[in-house]
């Protein structure tokens, strides 16, 4: 039951990230990369933690290539065996309906192969929070913070005076303007030549009742970081792996 509180708080107050637009790139061989992450806070009665998950993304003209992880448990005679996380690669084109989805590691629970880009975000990603309701509001306050992004902070509409109250800071940068998303811009959070970048949401506390619990404040933190690029020939080839699989 503690965890049903849990959960449908984190869902009333947040969501996660993922990406639906790429970015155009000057040539083929121009490759840009982001990690998006999430830190969501979890009460118990007897202890409380941190959910921390995160992702990468890397944009080349038109295609995009997620790289996740998921969790692989092998067992014998009802022991466990191996579990370990293995990569996961998912490529496809802007505008497309439909991608192909890679794993690196052999896995004959399932298999490489042409899924719905719908379905891959609904197996790894949280369903995106709606920022219009929140942004057809007046911010409270707007500032510049000491890294010189444009911090504006909003409080989100109660549905009741004994509800927890919610206050939203959204963080825009010039750095990363020009990428393009569904997370953070699918309500067209952008400002003129500035990125909505990070998202964190205070939830200041509060009693419920109905199950007799006190949820302290905690912090709930999203983020999308753009990532130097070292070694693309993992890329690359997977880039040039959809390619092959399209024509076929």
């Amino acid at each position: 039951m503690i965890r049903i509180i849990s959960a449908c708080i984190w869902m009333l107050s947040v969501s996660h990230n993922c990406f639906h637009k790429g970015v155009k790139s000057g040539t083929s061989q121009s490759i840009r990369a982001v990690r998006v992450s999430a830190a969501i806070p979890m009460v118990l009665p007897d202890t409380s933690y941190v959910i921390t998950n995160s992702y990468e993304i890397f944009y080349r003209d038109d295609l995009i290539l997620y790289k996740f992880r998921y969790r692989f448990d092998s067992a014998f005679n009802g022991k466990w065996v191996l579990q370990e996380f293995r990569p996961n690669i998912f490529v496809f084109e802007k505008d497309s309906l439909y991608g192909y989805s890679y794993y690196p590691r052999p896995d004959r629970s399932i298999s490489d192969g042409r899924i719905a880009i719908d379905s891959v975000w609904a197996k790894n990603a949280v369903t995106p929070f709606q920022f219009d309701t929140l942004l057809k509001s007046k911010p409270i306050a707007t500032y510049f913070d000491s890294q010189k992004n444009w911090v504006k902070v909003y409080d989100y509409p109660r549905v009741d005076t004994t509800s927890e109250k919610f206050t939203y800071y959204l963080y825009y940068s010039k750095k990363l303007f020009g990428l393009t998303d569904c997370f953070f811009s699918r309500s067209n959070a952008d400002e003129s030549g500035m990125k909505l970048f990070k998202v964190r949401i205070v939830a200041h506390g509060h009693f419920y009742q109905q199950y007799k619990m006190i949820l302290p404040e905690r912090q709930f933190l999203y983020e999308m970081l753009e990532l130097p690029l070292i070694d693309t020939g993992e890329v690359m080839k997977y880039f040039d792996h959809y390619k092959k699989d399209v024509a076929k």
